[in-house]
């Protein structure tokens, strides 16, 4: 990961751990989360809802995502709207899962 020139949190998805998205030096993004799936989710089976998550985010946005570990997925090219499209994605994910 590159140097990251802002943060921006954001609210709604978990409430042990908001995520945040991190603005890059080179232009690209992270979006960061605490837990993955989020604290409040229980499964056994691993991540169950959220096994496709990166995929949910990539329709959401419209810019393609890389699942890059457990907690952490990476935008290289974003667009214009992709941090608001992120905030409206993560702020109304469904909560009962």
């Amino acid at each position: 990961m590159g140097e990251i020139q802002q943060e921006i949190p954001l609210s709604g998805f978990d409430p042990k751990g908001e995520p945040v998205i991190r603005i890059m030096a080179d232009g690209s993004l992270y979006v960061a989360f605490n837990f993955m799936p989020p604290s409040n989710v229980v499964d056994e089976d691993g991540m169950g809802p959220f096994e496709n998550f990166d995929k949910q985010l990539e329709i959401a946005l419209g810019v393609p995502v890389v699942w890059e570990d457990r907690e952490c997925f990476l935008i290289r090219q974003p667009g214009l709207d992709t941090i608001e499209r992120v905030r409206q994605f993560i702020e109304s994910y469904p909560r009962k899962l």
